[in-house]
């Protein structure tokens, strides 16, 4: 589904600019629309507005590129009848967390190479450059300010339990965060967003569309919650290996439980945008349970008991 611009308009320019070469429609995310024309990539915006973030992804990619090993997307920006970008497919395999479960040394092999993919990223090399570059669009905030979303939270509470989640949400999105923990981040390391080699290690990765200087534990959220266990602690072993860093799993599981309240999430078109009930009450269900320092399956209990 295009968000904000008929297909077929979209289409009707695509086949001017690439006369006569297939146009294979590849999906719609958050931002754009994507298409494959031979060994290119074309991106849609979903609106006009989103230059700024063309612009931003653009800037994090050239600058970073004499960093990182792996291969990230060289990102042309146009602005003819409508606003696309285009860069070289990434080329290698697609890859899903529980693709290589059965898999034991593919699923080392992608551990070890996340881990390394990461280290990369987060040095200081990296984030001094992201840093000069320009056109690199600030985030106001990285988690939603609660007032904005208390009457969405709050119903699903009883009155004991509402300062009891404002207390200990604030107190993890509000946490100090040493300078050398803020770091060039991603935010969205998974199989949509990368490509694997045959032996399963990572070998490209694309979209950084909401990449930005962020505190570095929020990269690996998404390996803590969607890896098997195996493979999170391989990938700790290796970041701490290579990085000298050991990896704070308390802070990941802390960020973890409030990663749904990402003010990304909130947000289309810069309207606030609540998310469902279901969504809320399972996520809300996690969030107190990790605030109670239960185990994870514990979620269930505070689920079915609102």
């Amino acid at each position: 589904i295009i968000r904000n611009m008929e297909q077929e308009k979209i289409l009707k320019f695509l086949q001017k600019q690439f006369p006569n070469q297939e146009i294979i429609f590849i999906g719609s995310g958050s931002d754009s629309t994507a298409f494959k024309i031979g060994n290119r990539v074309i991106r849609v915006p979903h609106k006009k507005d989103n230059a700024a973030l063309y612009l931003h992804e653009a800037s994090i990619c050239n600058a970073i590129k004499k960093y990182i090993d792996f291969d990230i997307p060289n990102i042309t920006i146009h602005n003819d009848e409508i606003l696309w970008i285009e860069h070289k497919m990434i080329t290698g395999h697609k890859w899903s967390w529980h693709k290589f479960m059965f898999h034991p040394i593919k699923q080392r092999n992608l551990a070890i190479s996340l881990a390394r993919f990461m280290a990369q990223l987060h040095s200081k090399n990296v984030a001094d450059a992201v840093k000069k570059a320009k056109h690199i669009k600030n985030y106001e905030f990285t988690y939603i300010p609660y007032k904005k979303v208390s009457p969405y939270i709050e119903k699903f509470l009883h009155k004991y339990q509402i300062d009891f989640f404002h207390k200990n949400y604030a107190k993890i999105i509000y946490k100090n965060v040493p300078d050398s923990d803020m770091v060039l981040c991603h935010l969205g390391i998974k199989g949509p967003n990368s490509v694997v080699d045959e032996n399963g290690c990572i070998s490209g990765v694309f979209d950084f569309c909401n990449a930005g200087i962020y505190e570095r534990w929020r990269d690996m959220i998404l390996i803590y919650l969607m890896a098997g266990p195996g493979l999170y602690r391989t990938f700790c072993r290796e970041y701490k290996r290579i990085t000298g860093i050991k990896v704070d799993t308390a802070r990941i599981k802390d960020l973890a439980a409030v990663e749904f309240l990402w003010a990304k999430r909130w947000y289309h078109n810069d309207k606030l945008v609540p998310l469902n009930d279901i969504f809320l009450k399972k996520n809300i269900a996690g969030a107190m349970a990790r605030f109670h320092r239960m185990p994870k399956f514990m979620k269930w209990w505070w689920y079915f008991i609102q």
